[in-house]
């Protein structure tokens, strides 16, 4: 396997094992050599995404031999996956493997010291939702929708390292290099005097230019049905920046070769654009994708193209967890061809099946730009003329131009969705829209700087569940041409344009004009339309509270992080906007009444403990006065005065509804103006119901190894517990392991004194001087805030940190946190000598140099280096806000001073010292472990509280090890097993009250579903097997006969559920079954599998025709009858297809032929009453005259042939000679 270092490694082609994943941190030292391991090694690990991760302290990437996973499926790592999906990082191992189904697995891993092995690790499927998927099962991308590598897939192993050396071989072509290998368009021709030179044709010129070595190769593996794969790991770069910065485009010529040229036609470029493109053209299933956490394409993009010679390709195209930064022209641009500039156009090479998901989008900063708006790049993900995009769970950060569709008003592109997103501080473009019929749901606009979805020529976007906070023009139509339709959307402190439609039921339509004219498709009622969207059978992973869907996307959207966590655990602290520096007022009785007054820049909270109704009332209702009541996570309740009813106990702000736009580029946040409110009046929404208020009755101190807890309870009984982050470790001494030599490194190692944690440094090789020396780590008081280790307990922070600004290298450190020097931002400390304090910056996307900062309010600016060096004296010291920088290492060194000749001697020690009360939970002289409250075990105390790591199960005072089964705290029901909650358990388990449904140790109550139970499937509803149902429940495989809690699978026949009778095959309904089948004494008429109780009319089985009334067969029935083939003569329920008659029905006698009523004939017919004039079908009885059948022609006198007439009758100028009532001559 490969050593991976800062900028990445190497690149290897291969048609790879496809595999595919949840989790801790901590950083021990190196297991010595024969050391054995345990599975306490594993710091993290877990499934994500349809992938499995790792984190695997104590060893080395060399120290691996082997890896596998069992379970669901399984594999093995070997060859090209083993070397490059297992690498050292966070001094320990990282493993990665990508492509695993969905499913519950056991991870092992093989060294040279032992194996080790995780079990219990659930992977989850990628959703889906979406048009790129839309009525398409062949898989978007290298990857099934099952999540695993399609047959035949090559996998491209692309690292920093081997960037411009991976080679790729197909049908007798090898190309060298990831930019020859991606850029189609800059292929060389091989015309004669050209050979080298790719050729270009404009408006009928043509160009040569400098031409790569890319042969097609694209091309060939889309007509070959080869998938490809590409795995990026770690940065990959072109610019030579490695972190955000200003790229230089005129003296950067950029370090991976083959890809378009800067402000030229060169490799496929073109003169106006900024280039570092790789424009892959006439692709398919293709998927671009970073492994782990750490994936960057740094200054450069992608750009997936079709063709009108190769309509067939440009399709199906995919990538995934990859962070872009210092991108030139676009991130990701997708697009095809038209026939011509009008929007009658067809289609002539659609681009088409593109999913664009879970990556990170920042800002650039670019110098020199070939036109003078691109700046800041072109497009973050861009759509031109095609169809079926996806655009999921993506993070974009103070983009500019960030998602364009359609490039001009005659662009057509039609079926795109957009979820799960968050933008950030972006400017425009979110999307700008024309042409197209878009929907968009579940996303956050927070601070859009310009405007968010904005809709031009015919677009129609349908938004639903979407959060805008403190955004400007969020929903805008520049030219009245373009429509969106509103439902559920929160609006929260927004300013401008504010024009969609709202509507209160989603499937209220809305005029639009959006349509493909040239195939004849109307997408003006698109999302009402099940033929033309997944919208309304609701096929898609929508959440319908704007507070959930923040937790789904705080857990799933962007890149991989280090330790996911699943929406069903992320708390409102974790998704809140509450301002830092504004304490929540905490409501202890009701009803009560608030009188705030005038708020300013900032917003009022309060806290409520259980659910209430609050009335507000302002000084002025005007939007550019009033406020907005929302909750923590932005969501909107009450916008100007009135009242809002039946909001859930938590934490509520009311903020100024206008607000000052922030900036993206220098990520300065919108701030809040001015709102005066008059009163708040809160009052228990059930005056009967009780009303927490929550008392802290026990505190357990957290440490560097086990985090701590504060429990509150109310006198009803019910409890809380605040968890206590973990402290930082406390650190020994160095102590030199191995010394460094004239030729060897030497180690280095301290040790934590609480819980034994050791941290590794290396010792420079002796003699070696660093042309600029690195600084040397500081003492007690250093501080990262990467890893905040010492001078925790000295440094005071207030304020919020970030881990999206890019990374510093600093005193052998490699810092990827940081402070945001913020308005309401503070360190403050006690200098205990006069000394020098250290502080090390860097910033998003600009150089730091010449920045400021406060210390002790004297104003301190920045070096080259994004360093500042201060003297302090003794005593108090504050850093505050300069400028908009971000701080991510500080240290303070005091003054060297000549320690005191005779100290004093040591103090007396307390004769009498006063003895520790023991509270929370801990271990007694018995070895068991009891809760104790001030130093008294409570044995009234039953619940599930935090013990480190874990979380146990306490009963009666003392945690109970011997039990196993579901048990309850306030947070929910959890799988406890040997005492303590298994976070890994996913599946069904009993106690008491039945048997639950799990996920992640959890109680699902929100869960219904039908699943398998060993060999049985059982119906679950909200949690619970339903032992006591009989009767129908679907599941996503169909709607199943369920009795006693369980799956049929034996029942043939009819059953009944709420929604009516329905016919089962095998346990299972079979909707596509319609026949006339018995049902007790009687029968029935099936249709697409329900018994059509409100049908009557004529139905058939293999039997004959029948009448059905309300749904049943009615014997007795004789007599005519109607179905959508006509009317029938049915005798004893069942048409008589071999009757022929003239009989009564109704008023009018008609005729029946064959059963059926003839209402097409004219003409004479008998029965056993006479021969009779038919027209229509029908008697006539008012004719009289001659008339003709296939027997000739006759007088009819009154509708009935006259047989007893003999003689003349004159009839339109001819008279008739009669014998007989028969016409023998005229």
């Amino acid at each position: 396997m490969k050593r991976f270092f800062r900028k990445g490694v190497g690149v290897i082609a291969s048609i790879a094992l496809a595999v595919g994943t949840i989790t801790s941190m901590v950083t021990p030292g190196i297991v010595a050599s024969g050391a054995s391991l345990t599975d306490n090694n594993f710091s993290s690990v877990g499934g994500f995404n349809e992938s499995i991760y790792a984190q695997i302290t104590g060893i080395k990437d060399a120290d691996v031999t082997g890896v596998s996973y069992t379970g669901t499926s399984s594999g093995t790592l070997t060859g090209q996956d083993l070397e490059y999906l297992v690498r050292d990082k966070n001094n320990g191992v990282r493993v990665d493997i990508p492509g695993v189904t969905p499913g519950t697995y056991t991870l092992t891993v093989t060294t040279k010291n032992g194996t080790i092995t995780k079990s219990g690790i659930t992977v989850d499927a990628q959703d889906r939702s979406g048009y790129a998927h839309f009525n398409y099962t062949d898989g978007v991308g290298a990857y099934n929708d099952d999540g695993t590598l399609k047959n035949n897939a090559i996998v491209l192993y692309v690292t920093d390292e081997n960037k411009n050396d991976v080679t790729l071989t197909y049908g007798g072509v090898t190309v060298k290099g990831i930019g020859n290998i991606l850029n189609s368009v800059g292929k060389a021709c091989g015309e004669a005097g050209h050979e080298t030179d790719c050729k270009k044709v404009s408006d009928g010129k043509t160009y040569y230019a400098k031409g790569n070595t890319n042969q097609g190769i694209i091309e060939k593996l889309a007509e070959a049905g080869i998938p490809l794969d590409i795995r990026f790991i770690g940065t990959v770069s072109d610019s030579g920046l490695y972190k955000s910065g200003t790229f230089d485009l005129k003296s950067n010529s950029g370090l991976i070769d083959g890809l378009t040229a800067y402000d030229s036609n060169d490799f496929g470029g073109s003169d106006g654009d900024n280039g570092h493109m790789a424009r892959i053209k006439s692709g398919k299933d293709i998927t671009l994708e970073g492994i782990g956490t750490d994936a960057v394409i740094d200054g450069w993009g992608f750009h997936y193209m079709s063709e009108s010679a190769k309509p067939d390709l440009g399709k199906s195209f995919e990538v995934r967890n990859l962070t872009f930064i210092n991108t030139p022209e676009d991130a990701i641009g997708m697009e095809g061809v038209q026939e011509k500039a009008n929007v009658s156009s067809d289609l002539s090479a659609s681009v088409e099946r593109c999913w664009i998901h879970n990556n990170e989008f920042y800002c650039p900063d670019v110098s020199s730009p070939a036109e003078s708006d691109k700046s800041e790049g072109d497009g973050s993900v861009d759509f031109k003329r095609g169809q079926y995009f996806t655009c999921s769970y993506n993070y974009f950060e103070g983009c500019h131009k960030t998602n364009l569709v359609g490039s001009s008003d005659a662009s057509l592109q039609f079926n795109l969705t957009y979820h799960h997103n968050y933008w950030k501080l972006c400017k425009a473009r979110g999307p700008l829209t024309r042409n197209a019929n878009v929907h968009m749901y579940n996303n956050i606009f927070e601070g859009q700087t310009d405007y968010a979805m904005n809709v031009r020529v015919n677009a129609y976007i349908f938004s639903e569940y979407n959060l805008f906070y403190m955004s400007k023009n969020p929903q805008r139509d520049d030219t009245d041409a373009g429509v969106i339709k509103s439902y559920n959307d929160s609006f929260s402190s927004c300013i401008g344009s504010m024009d969609g439609v709202k509507v209160t039921d989603k499937s209220q339509t809305v005029d639009n004009k959006c349509r493909f004219a040239a195939r004849n498709i109307d997408y003006s009622k698109f999302d009402t339309d099940s033929n033309l969207s997944y919208i309304p059978t609701g096929d898609y992973q929508l959440q319908t509270s704007i507070t959930e869907a923040r937790k789904v996307i705080e857990s799933k959207t962007g890149v991989l992080n280090e330790n996911p966590v699943a929406a069903s655990v992320v708390t409102m602290s974790q998704i809140s906007y509450l301002p830092s520096g504004v304490t929540p007022e905490n409501i202890t009785s009701l009803p009560t009444t608030l009188t705030p007054g005038k708020v300013s820049k900032t917003v009022y909270a309060f806290t409520v403990g259980g659910t209430v109704d609050v009335t507000i009332n302002y000084a002025s209702d005007a939007l550019s006065d009033t406020g907005v009541l929302v909750n923590e996570a932005g969501e909107s309740f009450l916008i100007a005065s009135g009242t809002a009813v039946n909001l859930p106990a938590g934490t509520y702000m009311i903020q100024p509804y206008n607000v000052q736009a922030g900036d993206g580029k220098k990520m300065q946040n919108p701030t809040f103006k001015t709102v005066t409110i008059n009163s708040i009046e809160i009052r228990a929404n059930d005056p009967n119901a009780h009303y927490h208020d929550f008392k802290l009755v026990s505190t357990t101190d957290a440490t560097c190894d086990k985090e701590g807890s504060k429990i509150y309870k109310c006198s009803c009984g019910e409890k809380k517990i605040e968890i206590i982050a973990k402290t930082a470790h406390k650190y020994g001494e160095w102590v030199i392991e191995k010394e460094a030599t004239e030729t060897e490194t030497g180690i280095k190692i301290r040790t934590c004194t609480v819980c034994n944690n050791k941290e590794t440094q290396t010792i420079p090789v002796k003699g070696t001087v660093d042309p600029t020396p690195t600084p040397t780590p500081g003492g007690t008081y250093s501080y990262n805030f990467t890893s905040p280790e010492t001078g925790s307990d000295i440094y005071k922070i207030k304020g919020n940190t970030s881990t999206s600004k890019g990374s510093v290298q600093y005193a052998g450190l490699t810092l990827t946190t940081c402070l945001k020097m913020e308005g309401s931002t503070s360190v403050d400390f006690t200098a205990p000598s006069d000394g020098t304090l250290t502080l090390v910056f860097g910033a998003n996307g600009s150089a730091v140099s010449g920045k400021k900062v406060k210390v002790n309010e004297t104003v301190y600016t920045c070096d080259s280096d994004g360093i500042v060096t201060v003297p302090v004296k003794a005593g108090s010291v504050s850093i505050t806000k300069g400028d908009a920088i971000f701080l991510f290492y500080m240290n303070y060194e005091p003054d060297s001073t000549t320690p005191d000749p005779t100290p004093d001697p040591d103090p007396t020690p307390d004769p009498t010292p006063t003895p520790e009360v023991k509270n929370g939970l801990q271990k007694a002289d018995d070895g068991n472990y009891y809760y104790y409250v001030d130093g008294k075990v409570d044995t009234s105390f039953t619940d599930i509280i935090p013990d480190g790591d874990d979380w146990v199960y306490v009963e009666n005072g003392k945690l109970n090890f011997d039990y196993t089964g579901i048990r309850e705290n306030m947070n929910g029901w959890w799988r406890i097993e040997n005492g303590k909650v298994n976070f890994n358990f996913t599946g069904l388990a009993n106690n008491e009250n039945g048997r639950f449904y799990i996920e992640n140790g959890r109680v699902n109550f929100n869960y219904t579903d039908i699943i398998p139970d060993g060999n049985d499937w059982v119906y679950v509803q909200d949690s619970k097997v339903m032992y006591d149902y009989t009767g129908i429940r679907e599941n996503m495989n169909g709607w199943w006969r369920i009795e006693n809690g369980k799956v049929n699978f034996n029942f043939t026949g009819l059953a009944n559920n709420e929604n009516g009778r329905f016919y089962i095959e095998n346990g299972r309904v079979n909707f596509n079954y319609t026949d006339i089948i018995p049902d007790g004494n009687d029968w029935v008429y099936v249709q697409d599998s329900k018994v059509v109780y409100d049908y009557t009319g004529i139905r058939e089985n293999m039997n004959g025709w029948w009448r059905i009334e309300n749904g049943k067969v009615n014997f007795n029935f004789t007599g005519l009858a109607n179905n959508e083939n006509g009317r029938f003569y049915i005798e004893n329920g069942r048409v008589n297809f071999n009757y022929t008659d003239i009989i009564p029905d109704g008023n009018d006698w008609v005729y029946v032929q064959d059963s059926k009523v003839m209402y097409d004939y004219t003409g004479i017919r008998e029965n056993m009453n006479g021969w009779w004039r038919i027209e229509n079908g029908k008697v006539n009885f008012n004719f009289t005259g001659i008339a003709s059948n296939e027997n000739g022609e006759f007088y009819i006198k009154n509708g009935r042939v006259d047989f007893g007439y003999s003689g003349l009758y004159r009839q339109w100028n001819t008279t008739y000679i009669i014998v007989n009532g028969k016409v023998v001559g005229k």
